[in-house]
């Protein structure tokens, strides 16, 4: 099921899943019908638009090729830590989206005055309770039960969060990447970490 497959990185479960959104059968795949019903997943998600954040990052580039493939998050896909922290922040939120901000308030030296800022909800998906929870249980179950789980042991917080393979090409080490959010029951924080040709 989708929990076990995000907790074991199960790549064949989701290849399926983009076999099935190509309308797959007879091995013959509409490539184009499943990157489209890809990316409107991904557009809800936020993960298809800069971050917001008030620093240049590079535009998000939804993968063109292979709806199999694409499905892993392999093809073309291109995001920055801030675009993937925003995607994770929409699943630890239960599907509200927000455009992410680096500013917490503005002060006028010369008046005093502050003005506060927060960051703004871009978006709501309607998601059922049902699939939210498969996926955070299968993100959790990627800290506290997976083969990175050691590395939070001594951890007074509930992780839920998901290891990733960046590929690049056959002659460039893979990127390393690791996403998460926690407290699990009741978020606060999300980070990402990338390690630029780290191998895994």
């Amino acid at each position: 099921n989708v929990t076990q497959a995000i907790q074991h990185s199960c790549n064949y479960f989701f290849y399926m899943m983009g076999y099935y959104l190509g309308n797959g059968n007879k091995n013959v795949v509409d490539n184009e019908k499943g990157l489209n019903l890809l990316k409107k997943y991904a557009d809800s998600y936020g993960l298809t638009s800069a971050s917001g954040v008030e620093v240049p990052e590079a535009d998000p580039s939804f993968s063109d090729i292979d709806v199999v493939r694409s499905s892993i998050g392999q093809g073309t896909h291109s995001y920055t830590p801030s675009q993937l922290s925003r995607y994770v922040t929409t699943l630890a939120n239960k599907g509200k989206n927000y455009k992410l901000t680096l500013v917490d308030k503005v002060k006028n030296t010369k008046t005093g005055k502050t003005k506060k800022n927060k960051a703004t909800v871009t978006g709501k998906m309607d998601l059922k309770t049902s699939t939210v929870n498969a996926i955070r249980v299968g993100m959790k179950n990627v800290v506290s039960d997976g083969s990175i789980s050691p590395l939070f042991k001594d951890l007074n917080v509930i992780v839920a969060g998901k290891t990733g393979t960046a590929q690049i090409n056959a002659n460039q080490p893979n990127h390393a990447l690791f996403v998460s959010y926690a407290p699990y029951e009741d978020p606060e924080i999300s980070v990402t970490v990338q390690i630029p040709n780290g191998f895994t």
